[in-house]
């Protein structure tokens, strides 16, 4: 069951749910994000994980044209990000200093981290990204206001 959304947005911030999984993105004022969810599941015991009752595991997978962004969020539970092309920048509220990914690279964030993630660059910026935790209905992404320490960023 998959689902692909395309966002491309002018002057204002948009941010767009996809119902069939909840997922949500965001871009700024140039640039468009591509999401296509691969799957969505729940499990009944842990299986070598901590199965949470009530909670899926959203997969899912990005494609960022040039110069387009995330828009400041968060998450409800761990979310593990595989960066498969092009250079990706994320910034947190805690510091707001660019952390840069390029092919190959993975990261986890957070619960409850503030960030923003960012194509900087005028080439596809393309993201296999695993969201733990989300409720069952729910959105694997929370947004947030921008950090006002990060006015630049």
């Amino acid at each position: 069951m998959k689902k692909r959304v395309s966002l491309v947005v002018g002057a204002s911030l948009i941010a767009m749910s996809v119902a069939l999984a909840g997922v949500a993105l965001a871009t700024g004022s140039t640039g468009s994000v591509v999401s296509q969810v691969i799957g969505v599941g729940s499990m009944s015991h842990g299986a070598g994980f901590a199965a949470t009752p009530g909670m899926n595991t959203v997969v899912a997978g990005f494609t960022f044209g040039p110069n387009s962004s995330t828009g400041w969020h968060t998450h409800p539970g761990k979310t593990l990000v595989t960066v498969q092309s092009g250079t990706f920048t994320v910034y947190h509220a805690k510091d707001c200093k660019a952390r840069v990914y390029g092919p190959g690279d993975a990261f986890v964030e957070l619960p409850s981290t503030v960030h923003v993630g960012r194509n900087e660059t005028d080439s596809v910026v393309e993201l296999g990204v695993v969201f733990f935790g989300v409720p069952i209905g729910g959105s694997p992404r929370i947004d947030q206001p921008q950090p006002s320490d990060c006015a630049k960023t």
